[in-house]
């Protein structure tokens, strides 16, 4: 392996954390390089039972991701900020940071559909402050993706993202995120109190239908996100009251998550359907205990807003759960180098039902199977060298 110190720049998603492990395994110097305001969701502890494996690999940078600090940090700061690597990949406001350096990000991989900080702009005339600046950061974000990035990674091929690209005739490659790096729960870690109450009601249900999807299909932060419609957490809902109407089983479990800002319409939507006494709720938790709960999931609810699948949709793959997930414009990702896993790919609450309907466990196993295959193929060590390939690549080039 060639020798190579790479900047891996911020954790949204746990991502680049994944990344940087990934990188560290194949011989690469990687290191991760954390935004003053991380979400605490995402810090890098919560993603790993090893910690003082990786914390020697992971720094603290003194900027934050799109805060006012970052579009007026000066560029002497920023340069002993980023000093010491060879190559720099990231995602978030790092493409703004490396402008004011007057210098190129290597590699730019967008957590955000249609890309942070420009989809996120709305007009809000009775906050003009906050639209202005947000107006501001966006066209910061525009011109530095121009001017100040040699490659943009995504594997998103729909309109949502794609326009933004289109706008501004930019053209990515088709790059997959790094997006897990699996580990092995040690036996001997407990759970958040209650939450082995819950993992023994799946244990003992004959159908778990399982989603860790943030609750928003109500109040959206901007009123394009993801493409207008949310996450669509109520079709879940609604199928799985569906499929218990019509299966009459009452032993089938749906499990949600007390998290994000509609948590409560869900929470009254289950209600008026009727199915409060075959719905968990779990608290927020960190993706590694996440990942454990997987094992007991016959089925998983990712999101249906016609886009590729974030963290979740990620998480279910490696598990080998199979996923209920809506996407359009199928047939340009199986066109791809990656193709796409076997999922259901659904386009109602009613198909929703149906596909519960339709398979026992044997066959969601099947599915499950085949998605994990999937992953194991295209994704993890395979990925990673790519990424290096391509990181070499670009670290000669202007």
């Amino acid at each position: 392996m060639v020798s190579l110190r790479v900047g891996v720049i911020g954790n949204m998603n746990n991502n680049n954390f994944a990344t940087m492990r990934h990188l560290r395994d194949i011989g690469v110097d990687a290191q991760l390089l954390l935004y003053s305001n991380e979400a605490e969701h995402f810090y890098p502890q919560h993603d790993t039972w090893q910690w003082d494996r990786w914390s020697p690999y992971v720094r603290q940078l003194g900027v934050s991701n799109g805060g006012s600090d970052a579009l007026l940090a000066s560029p002497r700061k920023l340069r002993r900020e980023f000093d010491g690597f060879d190559v720099y990949m990231g995602n978030g406001i790092a493409p703004v940071l490396f402008d004011r350096m007057g210098t190129k990000l290597d590699l730019f991989v967008p957590y955000g559909e249609g890309v942070e900080f420009i989809i996120e702009h709305a007009a809000r005339w009775r906050r003009p402050l906050s639209s202005g600046y947000s107006w501001l950061r966006k066209t910061m974000m525009e011109s530095a993706l121009r001017r100040s990035v040699k490659l943009i990674g995504t594997a998103n091929q729909h309109a949502h993202s794609q326009n933004t690209y289109r706008r501004l005739d930019l053209h990515p490659i088709n790059l997959p995120v790094l997006a897990l790096y699996p580990e092995t729960r040690p036996d001997t870690v407990a759970l958040q109190p209650g939450v082995d109450a819950l993992v023994e009601r799946m244990s003992t249900s004959n159908l778990v239908v399982f989603s860790h999807v943030s609750q928003i299909w109500k109040k959206l932060p901007v009123p394009h996100f993801m493409g207008g419609v949310g996450k669509r957490n109520d079709w879940l809902v609604r199928g799985f009251a569906q499929y218990r109407e019509t299966s009459g089983n009452d032993k089938a479990l749906l499990c949600l998550f007390e998290y994000g800002p509609d948590v409560d319409e869900t929470r009254a939507l289950v209600r008026q359907l009727g199915i409060q006494h075959q719905v968990a709720w779990f608290p927020m938790m960190s993706r590694r205990d996440i990942m454990s709960l997987l094992e007991h999931a016959d089925i998983g609810g990712s999101e249906f807003a016609g886009m590729y699948w974030g963290g979740c949709g990620w998480e279910f793959l490696a598990s080998g759960v199979p996923m209920l997930h809506q996407l359009n414009d199928a047939e340009r990702y199986r066109a791809t180098e990656y193709g796409l896993p076997p999922f259901f790919n659904v386009h109602s609450p009613d198909d929703i039902a149906q596909v519960l309907l339709d398979h026992d466990r044997a066959a969601l196993r099947r599915t499950g199977q085949g998605g994990r295959d999937w992953f194991d193929t295209h994704h993890g060590r395979a990925l990673a060298r790519r990424y290096v390939e391509l990181l070499t690549q670009l670290r000669s080039m202007p």
